[in-house]
């Protein structure tokens, strides 16, 4: 039984993948249990990763590091092949206002976060680790430790995992009492706001029919994933993403890195791609088995990652990152609300949608749909998500270089 024993304490390639491998099996099992209308999904991965890191299991520096950004790779750019072809048409008209919006609410957590880390001496990197935890956005965490490693010659920090885990389960409880809050604050009439939510609609120019057939219009009709351009693509993403942009004030050059480039690439492909009779379309269920299978990897290799030393880290100060975290997830949520209702007239049920889609969170839509009768949170969810995500990602790697 020596053999089986090996398995879990000599490192190789056959630990490395029996380790991810449980890790993944049984954060999936766990993403099952739901508070009532909350799930943590696959962020139950990473925490089940921390448990096993923290019991002494670790993997191969090499082997972590290529399994956690080839699925942060995966993730991204089946993120960006979904929202890449209303990702321009989000601007239009009604979707000025409501990416400002968006943008205001990234501009404030991001701003907070700055603030924080200046008045209370903490680490930058746990304190990007929390805003990416406060606004449950993994892509942004993947982007902040890239960057960091190439940086600092391939070196791994876990503090910015270790924020981002405490962070994380409070931020989805902050992000659906916000809602909930201005829910009271608004003193909210269903029939109310369905009427707000139709001049907004007549205002903007479209109406949540319009919206619903366009993206029926956008889908293909095809069974056939196409490999070559995903890979293509990605291999495309990976060649972008390692330009150098210089930028004045910022002594080092900035890189979209191995989540913007691949992210950017898959926005215009899956855009243009159609309109050039170019086939670059993949099926929903494909899609949707690449970004799990990517954010599953990604998830264990930084859970293992940083469960090394991470009870020690919270008994050592690190309780401080859950205040932190649930201050930046429900300030700016609540602050942008506020104005969006009584300085934009805003219906409900958009500035539901906006705050979702801002925080990138899909527990929250789910939510925020749950309170109107036709999904009418989804549109300006989905009107502001594409720019929201690339502006994480992009914001990820500018707060590493200036903290």
């Amino acid at each position: 039984m020596n053999w089986f024993k090996n398995l879990f304490i000599q490192q190789g390639v056959a630990h490395s993948v029996l380790l991810v491998a449980l890790v993944i099996a049984i954060g999936i099992v766990l993403s099952r249990i739901r508070f009532k209308s909350i799930s943590f999904g696959v962020t139950w991965i990473l925490f089940v990763g921390i448990v096993f890191g923290q019991l002494g299991f670790n993997l191969d520096e090499e082997t972590a590091h290529f399994i956690k950004e080839f699925g942060l790779i995966l993730f991204i750019y089946s993120i960006g092949i979904e929202v890449g072809p209303g990702f321009f048409r989000s601007f239009k008209k009604g979707g000025v206002l409501l990416n400002v919006l968006a943008t205001a609410i990234v501009m404030l957590g991001c701003g907070m976060t700055v603030g924080i880390q200046r008045i209370f001496k903490e680490d930058p990197a746990s304190m990007v680790g929390v805003l990416y935890g406060a606004v449950t956005n993994t892509p942004g965490l993947g982007a902040a430790q890239q960057t960091f490693a190439d940086i600092h010659n391939g070196t791994p920090n876990s503090l910015f995992a270790q924020g981002y885990a405490v962070a994380y389960p409070l931020a989805v409880v902050g992000i659906i009492l916000s809602i909930t809050v201005l829910r009271c604050i608004f003193k909210v009439n269903n029939d109310a706001e369905d009427v707000l939510f139709e001049e907004n609609a007549d205002r903007n120019g479209s109406n949540l029919q319009k919206v619903n057939a366009i993206n029926e219009a956008s889908t293909i009709t095809d069974n056939e994933p196409h490999l070559f351009f995903i890979f293509m693509g990605i291999a495309m993403g990976v060649i972008l993403g390692m330009v150098p942009i210089h930028i004045p004030g910022i002594p080092i050059a900035i890189r979209l890195g191995l989540a913007g480039g691949p992210l950017i690439v898959s926005i215009l492909l899956s855009y243009f791609g159609p309109r050039l009779h170019i086939p670059t379309h993949t099926t929903p269920s494909a899609n949707l088995m690449i970004r799990q299978i990517g954010i599953s990897l990604f998830m264990a290799a930084v859970g293992i990652g940083a469960g090394q030393g991470f009870v020690e880290t919270i008994v050592g100060g690190g309780y401080l990152w859950v205040i932190f975290g649930f201050i930046i997830t429900v300030v700016p949520c609540l602050t942008v609300g506020l104005v969006a209702r009584f300085c934009c007239r805003l219906s409900y049920y958009t500035i539901a949608g906006l705050i979702s889609g801002s925080m990138t969170d899909p527990p929250a839509l789910a939510y925020s749909n749950s309170l109107c009768s036709d999904g009418q949170a989804s549109v300006a969810y989905s009107t502001v998500y594409p720019l929201t995500m690339f502006l994480r990602v992009l914001i990820a790697q500018i707060l590493v270089i200036v903290l």
